[in-house]
């Protein structure tokens, strides 16, 4: 930022000893510094002869800091500037020297050595005869402090039993006696609302002489982060600028994920790599930096179950704080459900790629490529309603219907959902689309197992919803085990299955439970145990639910009176006595 860069030239070439920085957590305060610091320091052009950089994180004590400000001081000046700097302090501070007996003689040959006397002092608390001199080789330290630049950060996230009082002494204290130019770095609105908050106001108007307020833009940070070659860099900027994404280290995390998975989405179409891009961007944003409005578990949840065409057909539902701050983003990022969400999600939470399962989903992609191009003519459409004011909802309504009357068996059962709900609302006849996409969908429609019912939950015409349903009745295979596994995994069924499981007897449950099935214990103890509890709508619920639990018992007790071992298993990992 070139405006701060030119506060910091005039106060380095004024008399301003103090500049406070300050600005919202991530946003590049202590990274713009050290740029800045680091320029200036290789162009050799300033008056001070050192510079130390304090981070108050944890610091629990004024002699902590002030042991810091000597040990972690690196030169910026000549030798000869250096050692004339160290000469005047030790004349300063002779008198204090010379009482020192354990270092008479051998004072004047380490009074002008920095490293030699630094060296000293830091090894002076492992020998026991210096230990009582530890305050006093302290104090000679700081007495040595003199002329340099100084930086402390992180002042929000000091020691409890360090005051801000302190510090603020301290530095007021370095800039007036000892001639350092003092730079402050912290977050303001960390600050507790009680003593840290109103000491810095205290001390602030007579502490502080130059007081600036960071707030770079997206782009600006950006540009420090992503290289002007950097792939995607279009919607990557468009979706930072839309997310407001100013912290750099949320930038870098970004940076991070795209180029670990680059070599993986790099042959893949554009369109396919911008929906990457898009949604990368957007969870490292709600895993990183926990908005408030919004967590991190329902962006996931409102990517799986709504595109953001859902938004656009209104509802007169009154909306969560939720749903308002994820419609705005999912209308104005176009987001819909993507195949790399669950690998971006895993890579976010294990740190590593899942290749196979990558790959696996990537070859999925590449052969429905004509379903992406289908999805893009639909996008197309959709933006006559959204992207204008005319009264062209004939244009629009005949764009949708053109689509789907050339490319029916390449839509997604989601977007012809939306579709259909659109064509429906606005009085146009559905019944035969909805037939034909029936008939050429019916190999995948019975494909919709009961793990992936929330595809079908999404549905809101009827008339489509009772079509699906008709196919998936047709070959519905009614057994103790698929059910048993649906209830335990997908915590879901439905009143066949109750009638089904509570229409067998004891025997029945028994062969099963001998039958060899796998997961046999979460199948029991996480599915048909959870009947132990439930209750129904009416007393011939209850009915049901009490005969499926009293069968299933008997029949794990009878396999407990078969052997001791069993008898061991049924106590120990059912919970029921013999």
């Amino acid at each position: 930022m070139l405006d701060f860069d030119r506060s910091f030239d005039a106060f380095f070439k004024g008399e301003a000893s103090v500049a406070v920085i300050k600005g919202g957590w991530g946003v590049g305060k202590t990274y713009f510094w050290n740029r800045y610091i680091d320029r200036r320091v290789s162009e050799k052009n300033l008056s001070q002869i050192a510079y130390s950089y304090i981070s108050l994180f944890g610091k629990t004590s004024l002699l902590d800091v002030k042991q810091s400000l000597f040990h972690s001081a690196e030169a910026i000046s000549s030798n000869a500037e250096i050692e004339a700097e160290f000469n005047r302090q030790y004349f300063r501070s002779s008198s204090l020297l010379n009482r020192l007996p354990w270092m008479s003689g051998g004072i004047k040959k380490i009074q002008s050595r920095a490293p030699l006397f630094n060296a000293l002092t830091k090894s002076a608390q492992y020998f026991p005869v210096f230990g009582k001199f530890s305050n006093m080789i302290s104090s000679i330290e700081y007495s040595l402090v003199n002329n340099y630049i100084i930086c402390f950060d992180d002042l929000e996230r000091k020691g409890g039993t360090l005051t801000v009082k302190e510090v603020m002494g301290l530095i007021d204290e370095l800039a007036i006696r000892k001639n350092c130019k003092v730079v402050l770095i912290f977050n303001e609105s960390s600050f507790d609302e009680g003593r840290d908050k109103s000491d810095f106001e205290s001390y602030k108007e007579k502490v502080v002489d130059i007081e600036l307020k960071f707030e770079p833009t997206c782009f600006d940070n950006m540009k420090h982060v992503f290289p002007n070659g950097f792939e995607q860099l279009p919607v990557l900027t468009n979706t930072v600028n839309e997310l407001d994404i100013k912290n750099i280290r949320v930038l870098k995390k970004i940076r991070w994920l795209i180029n670990d998975f680059h070599g993986y989405i790099e042959s893949i179409p554009d369109s396919l790599r911008e929906e990457f891009t898009v949604h990368a961007t957007l969870l490292c944003w709600g895993y990183f930096i926990r908005d408030k409005d919004i967590s991190f578990d329902s962006i996931k949840n409102k990517l799986k179950e709504k595109s953001w065409i859902s938004f656009l057909s209104g509802s007169d539902e009154k909306k969560s704080s939720v749903e308002n701050k994820y419609s705005e983003i999912a209308s104005n990022l176009r987001l819909a459900p993507s195949v790399f969400d669950v690998h971006i999600i895993h890579y976010l939470d294990n740190g590593f790629i899942n290749e196979e399962s990558l790959q696996s989903s990537i070859r999925g992609l590449l052969e429905m490529e004509a379903v992406q191009q289908v999805r893009a003519k639909l996008t197309k459409a959709w933006g006559i309603y959204a992207d204008s004011f005319d009264d062209n909802i004939r244009e629009f309504i005949g764009a949708l219907k053109e689509v789907i009357d050339k490319d029916i068996a390449k839509i997604e059962l989601a977007d012809f959902g939306q579709v259909v709900d659109i064509l429906d609302e606005f009085g146009e006849a559905v019944s035969g689309y909805i037939q034909s996409y029936v008939k050429s969908h019916e190999q995948s429609l019975r494909g919709i197992a009961s793990e992936y019912s929330y595809d079908l939950n999404r549905i809101k015409n009827q008339e489509l919803k009772t079509a699906i349903l008709n196919i998936l009745k047709e070959d519905r295979n009614f057994s103790i085990d698929h059910i048993a596994r649906k209830i335990a995994v997908d915590r879901s069924w439905d009143n066949e299955d109750i009638d089904f499981l509570s229409s067998l007897d004891e025997k029945d449950f028994h062969s099963w439970m001998k039958g060899g099935a796998t997961d046999l214990s979460i199948k029991i103890r996480k599915g048909l145990f959870i009947f132990r509890s439930m209750r129904g709508q009416n007393q011939e619920d209850d009915e049901k639910y009490r005969n499926i639990i009293v069968n299933v018992e008997a029949a794990i007790k009878d396999i407990a009176s078969e052997n001791r071992l069993n008898e061991k298993r049924v106590k120990y990992i059912y919970g029921i006595e013999k």
